[in-house]
């Protein structure tokens, strides 16, 4: 019987420290930037909740775009970009959205490469420790992705806040029918 009794306490031993010992790391999620190459929607048709297209912009000066729209989803900034194909989103446009996403974004100035709309992708952002008015100009959009012939600029002040909005975007799409 004492036998059985320590087998016992031993099993429960060995299980209250294996359950116990868990790891505080979050789990990195992997966000892929081109994704459902096919997909191909009317973006001005669209009815999602929670999605409202904006204004449109003067295209002439962002190389082979044939559409690009403000809008909202889910109480945040998008910016959308139609291309003829994903492929010519990728090589043509890809690199200015490139241009005005992440840390090192070129949001202002003469640096912009396209400079229609560029005051809506900045946004003030109160420098850390101060009281007196005064803000950075930080990239509105903290990542894009390419989907079909869209490329999406997604706010957030991260790659990972702006990802997880696009590809919340992206799923609402992906289960949306007319």
């Amino acid at each position: 019987m004492k036998k059985k009794n320590k087998f016992i306490i031993f099993f429960l031993l060995a299980c209250i420290s294996l359950f116990s010992c868990s790891s505080n790391e979050e789990e990195v999620i992997v966000y892929e930037k081109i994704i459902e190459s096919s997909f191909d929607i009317d973006i001005k048709n669209v009815n999602l909740k929670g999605f409202k297209l904006g204004k449109n912009y003067d295209i002439n000066e962002l190389p082979k775009a044939e559409l690009v729209m403000s809008a909202i989803f889910n109480k945040k900034d998008l910016e959308i970009r139609k291309y003829l194909s994903q492929s010519d989103a990728i090589e043509f446009g890809e690199i200015y959205a490139q241009s005005v996403t992440g840390n090192d974004a070129v949001v202002s100035g003469d640096d912009v490469m396209w400079k229609e709309g560029a005051k809506d992708r900045r946004k003030c952002v109160p420098r850390a420790g101060t009281s007196e008015s005064g803000c950075d100009q930080k990239a509105r959009f903290g990542d894009y992705i390419i989907m079909g012939n869209m490329i999406i600029l997604c706010e957030g002040l991260s790659s990972e806040e702006s990802m997880t909005l696009c590809y919340e975007f992206k799923d609402s799409l992906l289960s949306y029918s007319p």
